[in-house]
């Protein structure tokens, strides 16, 4: 195989795939980047753990077609502190690369391309097309109220489902706190998803500068991704995501509206004297002030009283603020309504604005 191509293009491929080949003592070729030419316009770059998958095409001049495998986080090492030149010359000899500019050749081992594993295909179902952007806010909006655990898949995972009359809608849970993320779009026979964590910090790395349209294909046990010249594959979490509906809140007898972004730095100076559990206390006092108090034994006391709009009964709850504080981002409304059900009853974050969003959480029980 020859080739040439810009070394921008190629640095991209290579970064993307390196996160997803890893270290694999047990079989070795999976820490190559299968790079191969079908044609005289692209380069096809092919990387996997057996659980993901990735294929990039990048634009080049295909002189000699061909393919080889080769290691990518030397190749990326390298790419990292080549010097400017623009065109870089990619020529295999037997199973080793060649990378040449103008000034300069080097030459990196590689493995055969015939023991690096076929990805996965699924047969062409439904395709559901959605703005890139739109699905990552989807994403991005709940992923991290994910379990880290992997003792139960299903809720160390994003739920994402749609229906004929429900919007597509991305959910996640620790069983702690739930995220929930509505967008505009609908897709009437939407197969229901459990993406992977993992999987979905993925998806964030890779397509996060990305514009333009995204492709869905899924079946049971599998899902892909599909831009212009990305293709995402991934294994999807088997099992059942829990009713989440029937724990959300019908009742309530406290709201309290809070300026965001005032809130946000209350939250932030109270969190300095928390105490090892990350715990606040939320009080209302009469005339119309949310009171955010913490202590601890080795920094001190602190008490603070921010303007809010109050109705219903005078509360005192006690909750995880980095908990509060992971939500603030996904909500845009300029002003939240903090929904509290009770004593020891979970809390519902919402915008005032912009109901797309709402996020669960539980109080703490302090003895």
């Amino acid at each position: 195989m020859k080739a040439i191509c810009l070394k921008n293009h190629l640095k991209e491929a290579f970064n993307i795939c390196e996160k997803i080949t890893g270290k694999n003592l047990n079989l070795p070729i999976l820490n190559n980047v299968l790079i191969s030419s079908n044609d005289n316009r692209t380069l096809k770059f092919i990387a996997t753990n057996l659980e993901l998958g990735i294929e990039i095409e990048i634009p080049a001049k295909i002189e000699k077609k061909g393919s080889m495998a080769i290691p990518a986080n030397i190749v990326n090492n390298f790419l990292a502190n080549f010097p400017g030149e623009e065109n870089i010359i990619l020529e295999s000899q037997n199973e080793n690369l060649l990378i040449s500019t103008a000034n300069s050749s080097s030459l990196i081992k590689g493995q055969s391309p015939e023991d690096f594993p076929v990805l996965p295909k699924i047969k062409e179902n439904k395709i559901y097309k959605i703005d890139i952007k739109d699905f990552l806010i989807g994403l991005k909006s709940v992923w991290y109220a994910s379990s880290v655990s992997n003792i139960k898949p299903e809720i160390s995972s994003v739920y994402v489902y749609s229906g004929k009359n429900t919007p597509l809608t991305f959910v996640a849970t620790d069983s702690f706190r739930l995220a929930e993320k509505k967008q505009k779009i609908t897709f009437e026979d939407f197969q229901p998803v459990l993406l992977p964590f993992k999987t979905v910090a993925e998806i964030l790395r890779i397509f996060e500068d990305k514009d333009g349209e995204l492709k869905i294909i899924t079946d049971k046990n599998q899902i892909n991704l599909e831009t212009k010249n990305i293709k995402f594959i991934s294994r999807l979490v088997e099992g059942v995501f829990p009713d989440y509906q029937q724990i959300l809140p019908k009742k309530f007898i406290t709201d309290v509206v809070l300026e965001k972004n005032i809130f946000i730095n209350a939250l932030k100076t109270a969190s300095i004297f928390s105490g090892k559990l990350n715990e606040i206390n939320f009080l209302t006092e009469r005339g119309d002030q949310f009171v955010l108090k913490t202590s601890s034994a080795e920094v001190g006391e602190h008490l603070n009283r921010i303007p809010a709009k109050i109705t219903g009964e005078e509360i005192k709850m006690t909750f995880n603020y980095k908990y509060i504080f992971d939500c603030l981002s996904s909500i845009s409304s300029s002003k939240i309504v903090l929904r509290f059900s009770g004593e020891g009853k979970p809390l519902l974050i919402t915008g005032i604005d912009d109901t797309s969003f709402q996020y669960l959480v539980m109080p703490m029980n302090i003895l």
